[in-house]
């Protein structure tokens, strides 16, 4: 899944960037072995044209997900990761600032 990042945010090397792109590689090994792995990017042209992604160290680039079991054999498992992802990164941005991309 993707998520776009709707508050400017500033990359280590100090450009700010308005609504980032994030792509998560989910890894799950277990309902209680399973993470995310978090790329941002200046935009989904950028992530699809294989850029590097942007340095920025201010919001996680890896959440623990800690699923139950109930998460991980449920019917929802890409959106309840998904939305974990965004808690962690709005404890830093701010409610409402992320939104899953449904396309």
């Amino acid at each position: 899944m993707a998520i776009k990042i709707n508050t400017p945010i500033t990359t280590d090397e100090g450009f700010v960037v308005d609504n980032a792109y994030g792509y998560l590689n989910i890894y799950i090994l277990a309902p209680n072995s399973n993470w995310v792995n978090l790329n941002y990017y200046k935009s989904e042209e950028d992530f699809i044209a294989g850029k590097s992604p942007l340095n920025v160290s201010a919001i996680p680039s890896q959440v623990q997900t800690e699923l139950t079991s109930s998460e991980f054999w449920g019917t929802a498992l890409a959106t309840v990761i998904t939305e974990k992802c965004i808690i962690a990164i709005e404890a830093i941005t701010g409610s409402g600032t992320v939104e899953i991309i449904k396309s």
